[in-house]
């Protein structure tokens, strides 16, 4: 009996065990952030500023505000990928600054300077406080700008949709989005051997509570712009199209050129955007 008794015991610790490396198999999928900081806007010749924030549960958020040259045309907040931490991603939005956009941009909770662990619920509600504090510093009348790149613009689909300000968003520009975090783990795990049989079960451990498809619709009257790549690496274009069938208008989907995490190196992206925040 005793012998039985001890079998059982060491079968639940063995699946213990492998449940819980598929579970932080999948939210590595989601979450890969860094404490390091690679490097600072001043380098580069931007001005900025040091910010702190809490989130809803008084964890505390780091970020930094990039300032404008010269005359003022908007205030932006960009939320960043899922890889390192703000020191490497501010490099997808320093340009604005020489356009006139005032740039704020947070490391959710667990990447950089921001305390706590990086999961979703929390981080969901790490982007609510983002945007609460970035119309905080709007001007009478003004509208916030949101950008977000890969994870980034997958969460601030949900963010924006669900926001309390989204009478103060003037729009959501979303750059190599996903559509489902579902379906997100699922191409990464096939992308290698040694994961590829695993990515239908171990992708259902991930939650999809937040499935960007299930908001893009409450998005609308903000204006929406999908910009995607044929070319990205990670993320098919077909998430794209995906968010774009189910958005409400306005919305618009432009093809933009370059690898996943090279986009905004291209003037030619650059531009896209410049033209399309101009033309609000």
């Amino acid at each position: 009996m005793n012998n039985k008794i001890t079998s059982i015991n060491w079968l639940k610790l063995i699946l213990g065990v492998v449940l819980s490396g598929m579970l932080s198999a999948c939210t590595g999928v989601l979450f890969q952030p860094q404490r390091f900081q690679f490097a600072t806007p001043d380098q580069i010749g931007v001005i900025y500023d040091d910010i702190e924030i809490q989130s809803h549960d008084q964890t505390g958020l780091h970020g930094w505000k990039l300032l404008a040259k010269g005359e003022s045309h908007g205030k932006v907040l960009f939320f960043h990928g899922n890889g390192e931490n703000i020191s490497t991603h501010f490099t997808n939005v320093f340009w604005l600054t020489s356009h006139g956009y005032d740039v704020y941009l947070f490391d959710y909770r667990g990447y950089g300077k921001s305390g706590g662990i990086a999961q979703i619920d929390a981080v969901i509600e790490d982007t609510d406080a983002m945007i609460s504090y970035a119309v905080s510093q709007l001007d009478d009348n003004e509208k916030l700008i949101v950008i977000g790149h890969s994870m980034g613009g997958s969460l601030a689909i949900h963010a924006v949709a669900h926001s309390q300000y989204k009478d103060r968003i003037k729009t959501l520009v979303t750059v190599e989005a996903f559509s489902d975090y579902h379906k997100i783990t699922q191409d990464v795990l096939a992308t290698s051997w040694l994961t590829w049989l695993l990515q239908w079960p171990l992708s259902l451990l991930v939650d999809n509570s937040y499935r960007p498809l299930d908001s893009v619709a409450r998005l609308s009257p903000i204006p929406l712009l999908l910009l995607h790549s044929k070319q990205d690496e990670m993320i098919s274009f077909d998430h794209a199209e995906a968010l774009y069938k189910v958005a409400e208008e306005p919305k618009q989907l432009q093809i933009v050129t370059g690898g996943h995490n090279h986009i905004f190196e291209k003037n030619d992206n650059r531009q896209i955007v410049l033209d399309y925040l101009s033309a609000l």
